[in-house]
């Protein structure tokens, strides 16, 4: 999956978590809370602005590890870069399998 896609997710992730809050928030302080101060609605609204930011890095990190175009290949070998092939041992700058210049 594209970095730009898995980005994608996690921002729509990140705006969902945000609505919600946001509606959890209203509703409670349109029904238990009428004369609220402004400051601290402001405030509230800071407060649950940084839950989808952590909602939204968490998603993006989770699908970076899962996701990832190249998770086989990260198992610490040297590899080919068109195919894949380890490149463990070879004596010319060339891959054995596919001819790609190293």
């Amino acid at each position: 999956m594209h970095w730009f896609w898995r980005a994608t997710i996690a921002v729509a992730a990140g705006v969902l978590c945000y609505v919600a809050c946001l509606g959890i928030f209203g509703y409670i302080a349109a029904t238990r809370m009428p004369n609220v101060p402004t400051w601290f609605l402001v405030a509230v609204r800071v407060v649950f602005g940084l839950v989808p930011v952590i909602v939204g890095i968490t998603v993006y990190g989770l699908l970076i590890r899962y996701y990832h175009p190249n998770r086989q290949f990260l198992d610490g070998e040297t590899r080919c870069r068109k195919c894949g092939y380890i490149l463990r041992g070879i004596s010319e700058p060339r891959c054995p399998e596919c001819g790609e210049r190293i």
